[in-house]
């Protein structure tokens, strides 16, 4: 868990100790033994702490009953050096006799005690009894550690919070790609058919660079794994331009497969930078043709890493420590401009980044939930993964993924498969001695928004071209997704049942029309009208594409066709709408 540092305090305060309150328990230092309890306190109020220790000893003995020797030595090894095994032995003796002890100072360090100790609860309970007595009392020395005991009930309710609300956890090694070798960042492609990973392997001696001598043992490969027979294979490395010498960083692909991101360490005059490439797929040689991206993105003096695109190819999200950030490494994002480039970076801002550093972005197939690693955001220690939906409102703030998933050590990397089930992340099981690929079962409250990846046909220039998309099992309506040249293209899916077929529109015939079944209610959710967004702005690039409307009643298909007409000015012409009775005769057609 993540621990405050417990420093030793030493007060500059002086003042007589000896007209602060006995305990009020019942057990009174004995008549026979208040001279020498008193010359204690003297001794202790001069910082004669030695002579304290020894006289307090004496009347503790004595007085096996009584809480205030136990407090003032306790007081003493503070004091004293910061003992810390007598600060534990002598105020937990202290509450143990009188857990209503009249002194804050008591409670405060006995909150300290049970934080080392993890227990949170009962460390809650301790410090906000200090509080309850520092708020009425002006004596200050109770009162000087008031900014201490605030850091520490925050981070004990916290931790206790997430102690009892501990998140199911079963991690395995993903099977096939968890090798004898340490793997680190992997990648699910959003159909589940391969795994993009690093592989720590054995280095060749005939190749030498400035981060890979000869002397090196291992190196650093990224790899690929192919989905067969229900498992993944152990994987490939990946030929030419990958693996040529110069480090490389995790990979992130769009639905297609056909881009590729990924970041690159390069050397030059004695500077290490790390900047983006897109590798795009070239069918018809069957190899990657690889580009930097452009001077907006990668800046010469700053770091440039860890990319993640979404599924449609649309939006570039990186960790970068560029000037203009909110604080060390945040995360940024650029979208695609209608020309194929990348628009200038945007900062995601203070709901996302902090004064520490963010990393590692992942960008679910749903294109709104963002999973990611801070060590900036209350955590349990180093980097942890959060999560954040980029839909909601302003208010919204990142949500740590909880315990025992997030530990004290540092998590690194996170993805999620596209149907939002699973998560896997570079790490450890006992049962294991290398870094493997981790999967695991996703709590529901974790989980983005359920996506399947599909497939169909476009007709467009007299000839077909085959189209991936993400179908939201949410919602009755696929939205776009990537197509030759980086530029959205859309299929009309109604429904689960055509995750399995294929449906081909010929947007060069004047006459086609796309049919949108939108199952939605008659009032729109900002999901549908996030759904009919996207709808929209592929419609406007394609002025000769009819569209009709059907849903089950006439107020779910008119409240559809009311937001293309008014809201996205979609011309009149190009609408249908049905409902009720003509949408019911429709369907019988079909069948």
């Amino acid at each position: 868990m993540r621990r405050l540092v417990v420093v030793a305090l030493i007060f500059n305060f002086h003042f007589p100790v000896f007209n602060l309150l006995q305990a009020q328990c019942g057990v009174k230092v004995k008549s026979a033994d208040e001279a020498t309890y008193r010359q204690a306190l003297s001794e202790f109020d001069l910082k004669h702490y030695r002579e304290a220790s020894k006289a307090l000893r004496t009347v503790a003995q004595r007085n096996p009953k009584a809480a205030d020797p136990q407090f003032w030595l306790g007081m003493t090894a503070v004091r004293n050096g910061f003992n810390t095994t007598a600060i534990r032995k002598y105020f937990t003796k202290c509450i143990d006799l009188c857990p209503n002890y009249p002194n804050a100072l008591a409670h405060y360090y006995m909150g300290m005690i049970l934080y080392t100790d993890e227990r949170y609860e009962e460390a809650t309970v301790e410090l906000e009894t200090y509080f309850r007595m520092a708020n009425h009392c002006d004596d200050p020395m109770q009162t000087a550690v008031y900014e201490e005991a605030s850091a520490y009930l925050h981070w004990s309710r916290f931790l206790a919070e997430a102690v009892l609300n501990m998140a199911p956890f079963d991690p395995a090694p993903l099977a096939g790609v968890s090798s004898k070798h340490n793997e680190n960042l992997p990648f699910i492609t959003h159909d589940g058919s391969q795994c993009f990973f690093l592989r720590e392997v054995p280095a060749r001696k005939d190749r030498s660079s400035f981060y890979t001598p000869t002397s090196d043992k291992t190196v650093w490969k990224l790899f690929v794994s192919q989905w067969k027979d229900s498992v993944f294979g152990a994987g490939t490395e990946l030929p030419a331009p990958f693996n040529q010498g110069d480090p490389e960083g995790g990979v992130s692909l769009t639905a297609d497969g056909k881009s590729l991101f990924f970041s690159r360490i390069t050397y030059n005059g004695g500077y290490a930078n790390s900047d983006l490439y897109c590798a795009v797929w070239k069918a018809e040689v069957g190899k990657w043709k690889t580009e930097r991206l452009n001077s907006s993105i990668n800046d010469a003096k700053s770091w440039e890493s860890q990319p993640s695109v979404s599924a449609d190819g649309q939006w570039l999200y990186f960790a970068s420590n560029r000037k203009g950030g909110v604080g060390g490494t945040d995360l940024w994002r650029c979208h695609r401009l209608k020309n194929g480039d990348w628009s200038r970076p945007e900062n995601l801002g203070a709901r996302v980044n902090t004064m520490g550093n963010e990393k590692f972005p992942f960008i679910h197939a749903d294109g709104h939930t963002l999973y990611f690693v801070s060590d900036g955001w209350q955590g349990f220690g180093g980097y942890d993964v959060y999560f954040i939906d980029l839909a909601e409102g302003g208010e919204a703030r990142p949500t740590n993924l909880g315990l025992p998933i997030n530990t004290e050590n540092d998590e690194l990397s996170f993805g999620v498969t596209a149907d939002g089930m699973r998560a896997y992340f570079p790490g450890r099981v006992k049962s294991s001695r290398s870094r493997d690929v981790i999967v695991f079962d996703l709590y529901p409250a974790a989980r983005p928004e359920p996506m399947r990846c599909c497939r169909a046909t476009v007709a467009a220039k007299g000839s077909a071209r085959d189209t991936v998309f993400m179908l939201s099992d949410r919602a009755a309506t696929a939205v776009t997704f990537a197509a030759e040249g980086c530029l959205p293209a859309i299929v009309c899916v109604t429904g689960r049942e055509l995750a399995s077929k294929t449906r081909r529109f010929d947007l060069n015939d004047s006459t086609s029309a796309l049919e949108l079944k939108f199952l939605s209610g008659s009032r729109l959710s900002e999901r549908d009208e996030r759904l009919l967004d996207a709808w929209a702005r592929w419609l406007i690039d394609h002025p000769r594409v009819h569209v009709a409307v059907e849903c089950p009643t006439m107020p779910e298909a008119k409240a559809v066709y009311d937001y293309l007409l008014n809201k996205k000015k979609l011309r009149a012409e190009r609408l249908v709408c049905r409902g009720g009775s003509e949408y019911e005769k429709r369907q019988m057609r079909l069948l």
